[in-house]
């Protein structure tokens, strides 16, 4: 009796020692997957954590005719002490209305002129406080470099509440230096 229940329960071992060993690879298993979709993540999102937003307070400024706005010169007003050169402008995002609808607005950066975008509005809404009243243009870089002017021309009877500029840093850290510095060795004789 005794050699039957020492079988049963040798069998009985070998079984738990199966069940561990396959929790035990599955554990690996999704540990390895883990580790390999955490990294792909981050690389994913690494691009929008460098990007930055500024918000250019006007008020509901009003603008008529052609008028110029100079987003440098208001940043560096607004944002005192922070350094342009640092930055790569991505987009301008324009919160604006025009009385008849019929406004336009296009941005320089540098040489490069983007495409006219049309501003919406309407003469009820155009004395209206109410956000909705707003409408929303997101204009894109025309050069990247983003050298040079960043200008805004407005064409038409504006009210602007914001401009928001995305940026991004021109140099990102690599490694503790920068992509534009070099190693040098001097020698002292």
């Amino acid at each position: 009796m005794n050699n039957e229940i020492q079988k049963i329960r040798r069998k009985n071992d070998w079984k738990m020692n199966i069940n561990w060993m396959s929790i035990v690879s599955r554990s690996i298993m999704i540990m390895v997957l883990l580790l390999l979709l955490f990294p792909l993540q981050a690389a994913a999102g690494k691009g929008k954590a460098d990007r930055e937003r500024f918000v250019l307070d006007f008020g509901d400024s009003h603008f008529r005719g052609n008028p110029t706005l100079f987003l440098k010169r208001e940043l560096l007003n607004q944002y005192p002490g922070i350094n342009i050169a640092d930055y790569r402008l991505r987009r301008v995002v324009l919160v604006a209305k025009t009385k008849a609808g019929y406004g336009s607005a296009q941005l320089r950066v540098g040489p490069e002129l983007s495409p006219q975008y049309r501003v919406n509005g309407a003469p009820r809404s155009f004395h209206s406080y109410h956000p909705e009243s707003f409408d929303r243009i997101r204009i894109r870089n025309p050069f990247h470099d983003s050298w040079g002017p960043w200008q805004l021309f407005l064409q038409g009877n504006f009210k602007v509440r914001k401009i928001v500029l995305v940026v991004e840093k021109r140099y990102q850290e690599h490694y503790g230096y920068y992509p534009y510095q070099r190693f040098h060795f001097n020698m002292r004789w």
